[in-house]
């Protein structure tokens, strides 16, 4: 159980970074290539502050997502020896006949 928990959080983090990163990419290819395209020095300045914030909160959730799932995931690695003996005796207990 635990162990499917970890690989979740792993999978998680990874995925979030690649989105974030390919994303990132993309929106700054087009705008290179529409400010090459258009030599627009008033499209330059108009647009510049909402790239940066997109690059921002792309950066941001790249790097801050990947990092908190690999924390969850080491407190669940972390915590699962000594949580998963009491879940297997609850375990059993439930599924005995009582007598």
């Amino acid at each position: 159980m635990f162990d499917s928990i970890a690989q979740v959080l792993d999978q998680i983090g990874t995925l979030t970074f690649w989105t974030c990163m390919s994303v990132l990419v993309a929106i700054d290819a087009v705008a290179v290539a529409v400010v090459i395209r258009t030599r627009s020095r008033e499209l330059v300045n108009r647009w510049t502050a909402r790239f940066v914030a997109v690059n921002a909160l792309l950066l941001g959730a790249g790097l801050g997502v990947p990092m908190t799932a690999y924390l969850a995931r080491s407190v669940v690695i972390a915590v699962a020896p000594s949580v998963e003996p009491t879940i297997i005796q609850v375990r059993e207990s439930a599924v005995r006949r009582p007598e």
